[in-house]
């Protein structure tokens, strides 16, 4: 009998022991599933917003090789059938740059009004489209199709001409002035891309210093604008020099063939 009675306590506590795990366990366990999870979310959402790959991702601003994140929010281009649509109200203005883009990069849905050796200082008025078989101008062209994005690279051509503040100033004129003629086009200013680290050495007005700087004022002006910048150069550039890859370019400037696929796929991994 006084056996049983010293067994009593030690059963009871250990029931009442078993008890308290069993209710800590299942409160534990609806916590974590009702809380952490909605909280973790939020800030993944925010860490992306931020930063995606150590990549600049911020307002109006897309720089280097991430292909997740994009301003029209996780727009995926992921069939031949996405692209062509995507493409197909599409405009690209630029210099010789660009008209590799027109001649190699298999975009047929989409628009070019390009010329090797187009300026910012001349390209509305060079007679670079073709409405009703007839070669007009960019600005008569801008009044007669409707587009829905717009993307601009110039800049090369301009290096030794004026200073970066007054190529600035005119590139400002002609995004106001497309913007007034496709009032509901998104304009996109592509930042001038580098030159190689030989080209760079020959020490002429094309140089990446001079480059830099007027990348530095047109991005200025774009967020100044609210129309969108997007800088191709991290992932055109070693990553040691802040060059081109010499092996991308056949004369330091221009992209061979073979790596237009690098632009291309930065494009269309950020499309808006």
């Amino acid at each position: 009998m006084r056996n049983a009675k010293n067994k009593c306590p030690y059963f009871l506590s250990l029931v009442l022991t078993s008890i308290l795990f069993v209710c800590i366990y299942f409160i534990r366990e609806n916590v974590i599933e009702t809380f952490p999870k909605e909280e973790t979310a939020v800030i993944l959402d925010n860490e992306v917003l931020e930063s995606v790959s150590g990549n600049e991702v911020s307002g109006n601003t897309i720089s280097g090789n991430d292909t997740e994140v994009s301003a029209a929010g996780n727009m995926v281009l992921d069939s031949e059938e996405a692209i062509q649509e995507y493409l197909s109200d599409t405009l690209f203005i630029g210099d010789s740059r660009t008209v590799s883009l027109k001649e190699y990069a298999g975009w047929d849905s989409a628009t070019f009004f390009v010329k090797s050796g187009l300026t910012i200082w001349d390209v509305l008025d060079e007679k670079v489209a073709e409405y009703d078989g007839e070669n007009i101008s960019v600005e008569d062209a801008l009044q007669k199709y409707k587009f829905g994005k717009i993307y601009i690279m110039l800049g090369i051509n301009e290096l030794g001409r004026g200073t970066p503040e007054t190529f600035a100033e005119q590139y400002r004129a002609v995004v106001e002035r497309i913007k007034q003629l496709q009032p509901d086009a998104i304009i996109i200013v592509e930042a001038i891309m580098h030159v190689t680290v030989e080209k760079d050495a020959e020490q002429t007005y094309i140089n990446n210093v001079e480059i830099n700087a007027r990348n530095e004022k047109i991005k200025e002006m774009a967020e100044q604008l609210g129309v969108y910048w997007l800088d191709v150069n991290p992932v055109t550039d070693d990553g040691e020099s802040g060059c081109l890859v010499s092996e991308y370019s056949f004369d330091g400037v221009h992209l061979k063939v073979k790596y237009l696929d690098i632009w291309k796929e930065f494009i269309l991994g950020h499309p808006f």
